[in-house]
């Protein structure tokens, strides 16, 4: 709900009650979950009767609606080692300079974490909360232990957020903040705040509503934090989402965000998460540490001993710890298989079994093993590398761990000469991490669905050793993008303590992106693609020895039309400064020379990154994005490569004390490439700065840029029918309908409509039509708004909208009618990008086979999911 004032001001306030006075008079049963006025004017509300949408709708004082959204924490990834130190990282990103050298701490910085809550009472975070001298200054709970976002939705708070159960929230402020021997943070002398929005894990799905949120960022915007960090995300993963615009707003009123992009790299392009796509908002990608220090097992066996790493534990409740040394076996189970996934017919009271991984998850090995009466479990795995399992479930009360394929192999063979033992303490052996300092495999992939750069930035988040609970083991090793956001939190906090805070939001995050150092692609003799790593990897010492920035830091090129007129999106951000040739953009950028007292001599080099793609040589689409070049010894021709320089100016350039210059940058896009093959082209002007001073400062600054080869608006969203999608069925059936099917809709019997998405669509809608394609109505919520699109894991791979005799005359779904028998399609329109929704022109449109409804029996309402079924979670309504 939203009237018609700016929000925080007494009309807002007085709107709110005029809703609430109109809802009871409209008879609209509903709980009122919180309201806002300082980012929203609006309330979140739960509405049992899901039939009041249309009254609710209807009133004078709503402007819109819109469902309420589940948001997950950025997934925390048990590292393959248990406990890099991040000094390590500190080393290669400038912190140990800036701390060392500078002096800076954050000390005068307040900084928010929005999180699980954090565990105030460990020593390295100062064990204390809100006395004197305490870094904990501000937060609340909002939440507390019990809550869940579906399972237990309405929270009852605790007195403050210390966690003791979780530990996600307590690692990134160690990150941030730490201040001990084992622990030392990018900025240990900051101010916290810390606001929980997460309960403790196995209530339910462990995550988070938006309303939640929320109230937590307007708390930590009326506390004045300086910066906030959201290691979180979800959501539709357009900049539109509630929690984006929110984050925009806050950036807007000065408070610098920073935000997780996600760990959904698997699942390709356009994977990025919401809130970090907020205009403005620094969302951070994860890059691997560089040195691994990991816990170590010793074995012992009749022929050699060895020390061999293992993974975090499955459950982080149950660590591999075991002083005594216990028997390690190999054994069967009752199929014969050394896959343990069945139950063993042999006793293995206080043994740790040794399993192979395969065929069954890490939970069913666990429960077996168990059951059997083992005490703890190592799975070797089946590929060289170690990787993260997880084994959470209420039924395992022991520790698993996975070991390496070969060091597996080792303790076979070495069971064939007789007994073996393992023991497990906290000694630790350093490793070199051989993936150190490259893109983390797990981060995800941009760009926003508007053709907008995504990620921003990249910092160390793969296997990274922070604080954790005391009841959790104190320590411990986590990987994820939500372990970069909080190390650029830090960074932001630095670099505000020394400008004494006399910055803005917008220079923070210049100084942060244009002198972040892109790396190449491991695969090619290219720099990696900008859509996976953003600027590079954050440097903060030469962000604080920055005298020059670069407007903007970042060029999102649109689409690029290789033949004929080039064309680009409505966005007036985005517009061509001149008239352009086919395949050529060009940009105006300002340089600024910040240095009040040396002039600055300016060239350009162009570095052009990989060419990615979401689809293969065949046109099928393709989760693993494709790339280009395709390895590092293919013969290239110099126009599959982007080009850029400057134009119309004197070079080099020259800028005096304290001003600016404009200049044209002509980029050229990769046009020996097809443009059938849907390519997004990118890479990076790199600034060369030198200035006239006696010891000749040189800086260079990098501005990416990327595009999409050919016309985006174009593009088709809907997976074509050669993949399998779109198809209708009877609810419950992967069979498809046959032409002219005879139907009953009743509560037993339904039709669905399934659709992969395979692009986001600003609106998607799925009606009924008869004969004359004249449209009935919409399904139920088959008028959908900002839809990412499908993933290629088995839940979510596919959406469906259900026929259970209702539709709805209007986008809203207020206005209900029943189905008449008769002969009907079902049809779905997806929004081609960046096109106009009022344009019937600008949809992809597709068209079931007839079918025939014989009779209606009306039902409850069915809905739309990015699930494989067509369950209602859809019942709570978010209006802001």
């Amino acid at each position: 709900m939203s009237g018609s004032s700016d929000p925080a001001t007494r009309a807002g306030e007085r709107e709110h009650a005029e809703f609430v006075q109109q809802a009871r008079a409209a008879g609209v049963g509903m709980y009122t979950r919180n309201t806002f006025n300082r980012l929203f004017n609006g309330v979140a509300i739960d509405l049992p009767n899901t039939r009041h949408l249309e009254r609710l709708a209807g009133l004078p004082a709503v402007k819109r609606t819109w469902p309420m959204q589940m948001r997950t924490r950025s997934v925390a990834i048990p590292s393959s080692n248990v406990s890099p130190n991040l000094m390590f990282a500190h080393q290669h990103t400038g912190v140990e300079r800036a701390h060392a050298e500078l002096g800076l701490d954050g000390s005068g910085i307040k900084v928010g974490v929005i999180d699980t809550g954090v565990d105030y009472m460990h020593p390295d975070l100062g064990g204390c909360w809100k006395t004197p001298g305490c870094p904990f200054q501000y937060g609340s709970d909002f939440v507390g232990n019990g809550y869940d976002s579906v399972a237990t939705p309405h929270p009852e708070p605790g007195p403050d957020p210390r966690d003791t159960c979780d530990g996600h929230g307590t690692h990134v402020t160690g990150i941030i903040a730490a201040k001990g021997l084992k622990v030392r943070g990018v900025a240990p002398g900051v101010t916290l705040g810390a606001y929980r929005i997460f309960g403790c894990p196995g209530n339910g799905t462990g995550q988070a509503a938006d309303d939640v949120i929320l109230k937590a960022l307007e708390a930590a915007h009326a506390d004045r934090m300086d910066v906030i960090n959201m290691s979180f995300g979800g959501g539709s993963g357009w900049s539109e989402d509630p929690l984006s615009v929110a984050a925009e707003r806050l950036v807007r009123d000065g408070i610098v965000m920073v935000a997780s992009t996600g760990n959904d790299g698997a699942n390709g392009l356009y994977s990025s998460g919401s809130p970090g796509l907020g205009v403005g908002v620094i969302n951070v990608a994860s890059f691997e540490n560089w040195k691994i220090t990991s816990l170590s097992i010793d074995i012992v066996g009749s022929h050699r001993n060895i020390s061999i790493v293992h993974s975090s534990p499955g459950n982080s409740k149950f660590r591999f710890i075991f002083e005594t040394p216990a028997e390690v076996v190999a054994p069967t189970d009752s199929t014969g298989s050394i896959e343990g996934c069945a139950p063993y017919d042999t006793d293995h009271t206080g043994q740790i079994l040794l399993i192979k991984r395969g065929n069954c998850t890490f939970v069913d090995k666990a429960e077996r093993a168990q059951e059997a009466g083992a005490i703890g479990v190592m799975v070797y795995n089946n590929e060289p590398d170690l990787m993260s399992p997880t084994s959470v479930s209420p039924n395992v009360t022991i520790s698993l761990v996975v070991i390496k394929a070969d060091d597996g192999q080792a303790i076979l063979s070495e069971l064939n000469y007789g007994k073996v033992t393992a023991s497990a303490t906290n000694h630790t052996m350093s490793v070199d991490n051989p993936a150190g300092g490259q893109i983390s495999q797990f981060s995800s992939w941009g760009p926003d669905p508007e053709l907008r750069l995504s990620p921003a930035v990249g910092a160390p988040g793969g296997n990274i050793f922070s604080t954790f609970p005391l009841a959790l083991g104190s320590y411990t090793s986590l990987s994820g993008t939500s372990m970069a956001s909080p190390y650029v939190t830090g960074m932001v906090a630095l670099i505000l303590q020394a400008r004494s805070k006399n910055i803005s939001v917008e220079e923070v995050r210049q100084l942060i992106l244009e002198n972040a150092h892109p790396i190449p692609d491991r695969n090619n003799t290219e720099l990696l693609s900008p859509l996976r790593q953003g600027s590079g990897l954050a440097n903060i010492w030469d962000s604080l020895a920055s005298q020059a920035t670069v407007e903007p830091s970042q060029l999102s090129l649109n689409y690029t039309v290789i033949s004929g007129t080039t064309s680009g999106s409505s966005s007036t951000k985005n517009k061509r400064s001149v008239a352009e040739a086919p395949g050529v953009s060009v940009r105006t950028l300002t340089l600024y020379n910040r240095s009040p007292s040396n002039f600055l001599t300016c060239t350009m080099t162009h570095l052009p990154a990989s060419s990615v793609s979401s689809y293969a040589a065949n046109g099928s689409f393709t989760a693993v994005p494709r790339l280009w070049p395709e390895s590092a010894g293919a013969k290239v021709a110099p126009d599959t490569l982007p080009s850029a320089f400057i134009e119309s100016h004197e070079l080099p350039i020259r800028i005096a004390p304290g001003m600016k210059q404009k200049v044209s940058v002509r980029i050229t896009a990769p046009v020996g490439l097809s443009a059938n093959d849907r390519w997004l082209y990118s890479g990076y002007l790199r600034f060369n700065m030198l200035w006239d001073d006696q010891v000749g400062t040189a800086q260079s600054l990098h501005v990416p840029y990327m595009g999409f080869l050919g016309n985006y608006t174009q593009l088709d969203v809907l997976s074509p029918p050669d993949e399998g999608f779109p198809f209708i069925s009877m609810k419950g059936s992967a069979e498809a309908l046959t032409p002219d099917s005879h139907v009953t809709i009743d509560s037993s019997h339904r039709v669905s409509a399934h659709y992969r998405l395979e692009h986001p669509t600003r609106v998607l809608k799925v009606q009924l039509v008869d004969d004359a394609n004249a449209t009935l109505g919409f399904l139920p919520y088959g008028f959908l708004e900002y839809m990412g699109r499908n993933y290629q894991s088995t839940r979510g791979r596919f959406s469906n909208s259900t026929l259970n005799g209702t539709l709805y005359a209007d986008p809203d779904l207020t206005q209900s009618h029943e189905v008449k028998p008769g002969a009907y399609r079902i049809r779905i329109d997806a929004l081609r990008p960046l096109r106009n929704p009022s344009d019937p022109e600008g949809y992809q449109i597709w068209h079931s086979s007839r079918f025939i409804i014989d009779s209606v029996s009306l039902a409850k309402n069915a809905s739309a999911s990015t699930q494989d079924d067509d369950e209602d979670n859809s019942n709570e309504i978010f209006r802001p």
